[in-house]
């Protein structure tokens, strides 16, 4: 055998030899390290956070440049509870020396959820500017900024981030703004700025007219001033403007119109209600109930009927009715009316699920709307 052939086999050899270790020893370790992260996941989506977090501790304790495992290691402390050691394990990835940008802008993001858990919203909003620092249009970090203003009860601030949310292609709901500026008032008012509380509440209407909270603040201060005619004004608008809320003035709208002997104007105010709203059930039941006081039952009976679907939940409605039916004699009506919603509120006690609030026809006990199983 002659020399070049011997290195050649020698060669060969060292080779195989390479090749061998190769896939005995480094292949394993990258499965193994692999295996562990899809176990880790696993356990995430099983919602078994805290055998995915000590996987991912290990994963991460043996390779300290997976800054992904890091990551999800904080994010995974905050889930469970633990928002501190988040903060301290996602700050570690924010200071490791020579990091990429994209990790960096992760651990910022991170650093922003993990201060919001904590309720330190300045801290989180620093967070979330560094976001934006880098893209000015992140609308993820957009509308982080906005929750925690809101979150913060930082009214101004939170104007702000709604314009350069929606700017920026949000779709914040357009009345956001005035309630915030009504929130402000609101601010001043307790303050004692009484003054300065109108003001803001007059901003508020300029910003959006058909924002209903600015109207029932500014009805409440006319009222507590004795001006009563401007208070029936704004409450009146607050009733036009959000007829579900809008019942909670009724009363204080009567009492107002007494005190000015213009008791009269009360049905008037109704009825221009009605006529806007007619499918409004607490504006019918003012008007019945007003009728009733004046002992015009006929009337106040004629008005409940009339509704086309009666909402049986709406215990005022109910009582309203078997009160006139009551003052009317109507003992047969009344005692079938009365049959009625108890066999109501039997079926909704009974046959509502707890999960959902789907109510079946007859006992279930798997929901047909979720699927949640009744525990017997």
């Amino acid at each position: 055998m002659d020399l070049i052939t011997l290195a050649f086999i020698v060669l060969f050899i060292v080779v195989i030899v390479i090749l061998t270790r190769y896939f005995m020893f480094s292949k394993p370790k990258q499965s193994s390290a692999h295996d562990a992260e899809i176990k880790a996941l696993n356990h995430i989506l099983a919602g078994e956070k805290k055998h995915a977090l000590k996987l991912l501790k290990e994963i991460a304790g043996k390779d300290t440049s997976n800054l992904g495992a890091y990551l999800q290691v904080g994010d995974l402390y905050r889930q469970i509870g633990k928002a501190e050691k988040a903060v301290q394990v996602h700050q570690e990835v924010l200071e490791r020396q020579g990091i990429s940008q994209d990790y960096e802008l992760m651990a910022h993001e991170r650093l922003a959820m993990d201060y919001e858990e904590l309720g330190q919203f300045a801290q989180a909003t620093q967070h979330a500017d560094a976001l934006l620092k880098a893209n000015r249009k992140n609308l993820w970090a957009l509308k982080a900024v906005h929750r925690f203003a809101v979150k913060s009860g930082n009214w101004s601030a939170a104007i702000k981030a709604f314009q350069k949310e929606n700017a920026a292609g949000g779709s914040a709901d357009a009345l956001l703004p005035a309630i915030y500026k009504t929130q402000e008032g609101i601010k001043a008012k307790a303050s004692g700025k009484l003054a300065e509380a109108v003001s803001m509440m007059k901003q508020a209407i300029k910003l959006n007219s058909k924002c209903a909270a600015p109207y029932y603040q500014l009805g409440k201060i006319r009222q507590e001033e004795g001006n009563f005619k401007h208070a029936i004004d704004f409450f009146t608008t607050f009733v036009e403007l959000d007829p579900t809320a809008g019942s909670i003035v009724f009363s204080e709208i009567e009492k107002m119109y007494f005190e000015l002997g213009q008791f009269e104007q009360v049905e008037q105010f109704y009825q221009r209600l009605h006529k806007k709203q007619p499918d409004n059930m607490e504006v019918v039941i003012g008007l019945a109930n007003y009728f009733e006081r004046k002992g015009e039952n006929r009337d106040a009976l004629a008005l409940l009927e009339e509704i086309k679907k009666p909402d049986y939940n709406n215990l005022s409605f109910i009582l309203g009715h078997l009160r006139t039916l009551e003052k009317l004699g109507h003992k047969d009506a009344l005692k079938s009316t009365i049959d009625d919603f108890i066999a109501l509120d039997r079926q909704k006690r009974i046959l509502t699920c707890s999960h959902c609030g789907h109510i079946s026809q007859e006992p279930r006990y798997i929901c047909d709307k979720c699927g949640w199983v009744k525990n017997t």
